[in-house]
């Protein structure tokens, strides 16, 4: 595989405050297509296999994202940053890191997204699942925003994910669920990024919620970036809140664990088929949700917004 080089950008780290200021053109100057890219492409590529523990491809791209973790300043938040567990007798380990200092007397916000997918099958013709928008994508944007985030010291612990075995019953998302709930780590709500390489049907620079109605999120997210989190009603008539990692953390800890995608199922024909590659997404809109994304967390963690479970209808 042709290696990628990413580029290292020279950071200082600066505190927020009330007088912190965050702007979207400038974080789109340092979120750039070209990194997107890269990193997608090679998430995406061949040569990972799959990125199942099968295939071996998974033992491939967790080396690039501990690299890209090594690289920008996001520190281990375990040994080595794994979370190890077994599946199926072979050993997989979700990627957990932190940005900055950990305080357990702080409360926690939890960054995800699974870097998995399907592997090899024997099938005809091309047998390697590369799992582009499924979900490279999301993986590309967490390791993009945390890069950003890392360049701030924030009043909240920040943690980051790339969860194994999502594909396998989110096993590696409910290991570290149970293990980060046994050490009493006081989660206030976790954002979970899945499938975002093609562009809603609504419009461009667009998302939407799974759970939308569950919490305040959504509310919270578009007072701050208009229009960015729709609601999809075909959300909950396939159940999407419970198919993706975010369902693991709501279960253990019954807080606001929701996922942002824009799989809309018409405008991708490609989910769990060989022919998820990367050439057949949008970057530039992905490229533009994950600036957007950046902005609004960003500006959530500047103002230590509240978010909360809704009351029941």
């Amino acid at each position: 595989m042709k290696k990628t080089l990413l580029l290292l950008i020279g950071l200082s780290v600066q505190s927020c405050n009330a007088q912190t200021s965050f702007d979207l053109a400038e974080i789109r100057n340092e979120i750039t297509t070209e990194e997107t890219r890269a990193i997608l492409f090679t998430l995406a590529h061949d040569d990972m296999k799959g990125r199942d523990t099968n295939s071996g491809g998974f033992y491939q791209a967790a080396a690039f994202v501990t690299n890209y973790f090594e690289t920008h300043g996001i520190q281990p938040f375990y040994p080595a940053y794994r979370d190890s567990l077994v599946t199926d007798s072979l050993t997989a380990y979700n990627l957990v890191g932190r940005i900055g200092d950990y305080d357990p007397n702080r409360k926690t916000i939890l960054l995800g997204a699974h870097l998995d997918h399907i592997g090899i099958k024997d099938v005809e013709g091309d047998q390697i699942f590369n799992g582009a928008n499924d979900n490279a994508t999301g993986s590309t944007a967490v390791l993009q925003i945390s890069r950003y985030l890392a360049q701030h010291q924030w009043k909240q612990n920040i943690v980051v994910a790339l969860f194994a075995d999502e594909e396998k019953g989110l096993k590696g998302a409910y290991h570290l669920a149970e293990r980060m709930k046994n050490e009493k780590v006081e989660l206030a709500y976790m954002v979970n990024f899945e499938m975002i390489g093609s562009t809603l049907t609504t419009g461009e620079n667009q998302v939407y919620i799974t759970g939308y109605k569950l919490s305040n999120m959504a509310n919270e997210m578009n007072a701050i970036s208009e229009n960015f989190i729709q609601f999809l009603p075909q959300a909950k008539e396939y159940n999407l809140f419970k198919r993706s990692d975010n369902y693991a953390f709501y279960q253990a800890f019954d807080v606001p664990a929701q996922t942002l995608s824009s799989f809309d199922f018409k405008n991708y024909d490609f989910y769990h088929k060989a022919g998820d590659e990367a050439e057949k997404l949008d970057v530039e809109n992905m490229n533009q949700i994950i600036g957007t994304a950046a902005f609004t967390l960003a500006n959530l963690l500047k103002n230590d917004s509240a978010i909360e479970m809704n009351l029941p209808e």
